[in-house]
């Protein structure tokens, strides 16, 4: 069936997302809504079948709209996403969910009652090189997992921050740890399972805003292996590394700041007889995998796939619920300044709300 679908949100990434929904004949992108019609205007005219608004209300009614995909600002999130699972629509939310780990979790509980699918966008998960290291693990190649590390190096000036809701707790709910390294940490716990536990330092070094936008975290997994993570936004240039140690092999990727499962990785074996044997297991398996270059396109086609009943490899809502709650356990840790332990205590304020009072 053909699945129609509402973009709210006509900016940055609400374009990159209509480019990638052009190229799957599965959706119609019925609307472009914005507060801003001009620019609703603007994007709708990248889809001829696209009609632009600015009264989200429209949408809500239309029982004809089946899915819509919110790329708003964070603070809208989950007020928005609550009210179309309501209405009896699906949901796509950009990251984060939300800023609150217990409204995600409400998020979470509804979507499963209702029986109306929430999708968290993962989008870094369909790199190239995350699905090839997916399959090694899956295959019982790679061994079991030592140590990861993340870095994630960018440069944000004082002009990105010019718009009225960055920087801020009310508007974006966090910093670095909400908006720019939430798909790296979702990859770590992708890739080495999840978190046990925290120690952070976060800290304002870059620019003149209430956020954090740089931070050091170290992490434990449940099966004991050790992560890192570097973040900050004061870099000359914009750069995202990926690092994972394994017993077996050890694979590096590049330094692509928005697509790290793309471009070169190196996969090494430890031992170096099996090297060759390894180069043609990638080999093999990156013939069969189609190109796409920052993971948008299979992301909604994995979606297409599981409203129409076929196999699909989506990102379930619970995930975007485990990506909220380590961004909660790596707050606290920073302003207890003690070693955090997942899951959270619900009845830790915490989980509430992780913003200082």
């Amino acid at each position: 069936m053909t699945i129609k679908l509402a973009i709210l949100g006509a900016g940055e990434i609400a374009e990159k997302h209509l480019n990638s929904l052009n190229e799957i004949s599965d959706f119609k992108v019925n609307y472009i809504c914005d507060i801003d019609l001009f620019k609703a205007n603007k994007l709708a005219r990248k889809c001829s079948e696209s009609v632009a608004i600015d009264n989200i209300d429209i949408i809500l009614n239309n029982k004809e709209v089946d899915i819509i995909d919110i790329c708003m600002p964070p603070y809208l999130h989950f007020s928005t996403a609550l009210k179309f699972l309501e209405s009896g629509k699906h949901v796509i939310c950009e990251k984060p969910i939300s800023t609150s780990v217990e409204e995600a979790q409400e998020l979470v509980e509804y979507s499963k009652k209702s029986k109306k699918n929430l999708y968290p966008v993962f989008q870094y998960r369909y790199g190239k090189n995350i699905k090839t290291l997916k399959y090694l693990i899956n295959k019982n190649i790679t061994g079991t997992p030592i140590a990861a590390s993340s870095e994630v190096h960018w440069n944000r000036t004082k002009e990105y921050y010019d718009v009225s809701w960055r920087g801020t707790w009310e508007g974006e709910g966090g910093g670095v740890i909400l908006s720019h390294a939430i798909h790296s940490h979702d990859l770590l716990s992708f890739i080495f399972g999840d978190i046990k536990s925290v120690s952070a330092n976060l800290a304002t070094l870059v620019n003149n805003i209430e956020t954090e936008d740089s931070a050091s975290i170290t992490m434990t997994t449940e099966s004991k292996a050790l992560i890192s993570s570097s973040i900050t936004l004061g870099a000359a240039n914009n750069t995202s590394r990926l690092k994972f140690i394994f017993s077996n092999i050890t694979a590096e990727s590049g330094d692509n700041p928005y697509a790290p499962g793309e471009g070169k990785w190196t996969f090494t074996s430890r031992d170096p007889v099996k090297q060759n044997e390894l180069n043609e297991i990638i080999n093999l398996y990156q013939k069969k995998i189609t190109p796409d270059q920052d993971g948008f396109r299979s992301f909604f086609e994995e979606i297409a796939n599981h409203l129409n009943g076929k196999k699909f490899n989506i990102i379930e809502a619970w995930e975007g619920l485990k990506s909220i709650e380590l961004a909660a356990a790596i707050y606290y840790s920073s302003m207890s300044e003690t070693k955090v332990f997942l899951p959270l205590d619900r009845s830790n304020l915490v989980y509430k709300d992780w913003r200082p009072k």
